[in-house]
Order: structure tokens, then C-alpha cells, then sequence
């Protein structure tokens, strides 16, 4: 599969992957190497800041028992509550994912750089490809994942699992690249090796569009 041919002055990239599988290191690589950044769940924070649109939303739905004692978003109980059942987390996506979509493409249209990336964990579900020319997924084993996420957010594993089985798998992510070419990354080794192949591909992504 080959690059869009239409005229672009960026390459829209998404970086997707399971849950702990190291997408925010490598966003934090390319960021580094020259690219422009930006993730999901940054946006996400600034959709749900006090006195926001998206707060007070889910104050509406779900009510005080979100925020903190200084009506700030209580993140841990949020998720708690997406946790529990899909009707809760269909609220919640309802509310924020349209906020976060619309900022995201403004950032993207406002964007000076060649290579522009967004960390997006829900490419394949949310059916957001048509926003992006490329695709990277991140992928690792599974105990690794699991391990990753229990030290991350500092859960147990039951929950760390529910969290991994409420994504789609690596199997259907792979379908993404029916839609988009695709860059597949196995990150099971150490930050060094990431670091490595996060080059290689900034190399490649960038001689992708002439540079």
C-alpha cells in the first residue's frame, strides 16, 4: 500500500497500541526527534479542566462524586466508573470524545511540522482512520502489558486485566491497515531498543515524504 497521493504539507500519523504498550515513550521519542506530538489523553484533561463544557457534563450524568474536594475531575473514580459497565463508558465517550476530536483537528490543521502524531488509543474503534494518511501500532507481549500497567497505575491485576479486555485486540487493530498503511513496532525490550527503532522510523516516515 503506498501514501496518498493527494498534496499534503504534513503526514498525519496516528500512534495506536494496546493499553502499557509504550506508545507515550515513543510519542515522547518523536517529540524528541522533531516531530509534533500530541496525545489523546492531554487533550482529554483539557476538555475536563473546572468550569469546563466536558465537566460539567459529566457532573450532569454522573454527579459530585467525579470531583475532588476542589471540584476538580477525580480521574481514578472516572475510571472506576467506565470500569464498571459499557453503558457508563458510552456516556462518558459520548461526552468527551467529540471535544477531544475537535481540538485534535485543529491542532493537526495549525501544525508547522512535516511529521505530525497523535497518540490515539481507540483508532480502530472509534473508526478515525479517515483523519490520518499513516499508521503506527505498537504491540508487546501480553505479560509484559500487564506488568507495565499494574506498576504504571499502581492496580492489582484483576483491574489491570479488566482494563486490557475492555480494548480491542491486536488481531483487530492490525485491520487498520485495510485503511492506512501501517507501521508495526514490537516493544518488548528495553527504552535503549525503543529508542532505536523509533529512529529507524522517523528515518523512514520523513524520506516518505520527500524531506
Amino acid at each position: 500500500m503506498v501514501l496518498k497521493s493527494t498534496p499534503m504539507t504534513t503526514l498525519k500519523i496516528a500512534l495506536t497500541g494496546g493499553i502499557a504498550c509504550g506508545k507515550s515513550q515513543m510519542a515522547e521519542i518523536f517529540a524528541e526527534l522533531g516531530a509534533d506530538v500530541v496525545r489523546l489523553d492531554d487533550i482529554s484533561k483539557q476538555v475536563t479542566t473546572p468550569d469546563s463544557d466536558g465537566l460539567r457534563e459529566l457532573v450532569d450524568v454522573f454527579g459530585k462524586r467525579i470531583l475532588h474536594q476542589d471540584d476538580s475531575l477525580n480521574r481514578q473514580v472516572l475510571r472506576t466508573l467506565l470500569l464498571e459497565n459499557e453503558s457508563n463508558k458510552n456516556r462518558i465517550e459520548v461526552i468527551l470524545h467529540p471535544k477531544i476530536l475537535k481540538i485534535m483537528q485543529e491542532w493537526q490543521k495549525n501544525s508547522k511540522k512535516i511529521l505530525t502524531i497523535v497518540e490515539i488509543p481507540l483508532l480502530m474503534e472509534k473508526k478515525l482512520a479517515y483523519l490520518f494518511d499513516r499508521a503506527i501500532i505498537l504491540t508487546c507481549h501480553e505479560e509484559k502489558q500487564l506488568i507495565r500497567l499494574k506498576n504504571r497505575a499502581n492496580i492489582d491485576e484483576k483491574q489491570a486485566k479488566k482494563m486490557i479486555s475492555i480494548q480491542t485486540s491486536h488481531k483487530n487493530r492490525l485491520k487498520i491497515s485495510a485503511e492506512l498503511p501501517c507501521d508495526i513496532i514490537e516493544n518488548n525490550d528495553t527504552l535503549t531498543d525503543l529508542k532505536k527503532q523509533t529512529q529507524q522510523l522517523y528515518k523512514k516516515l520523513k524520506q516518505s515524504v520527500n524531506i
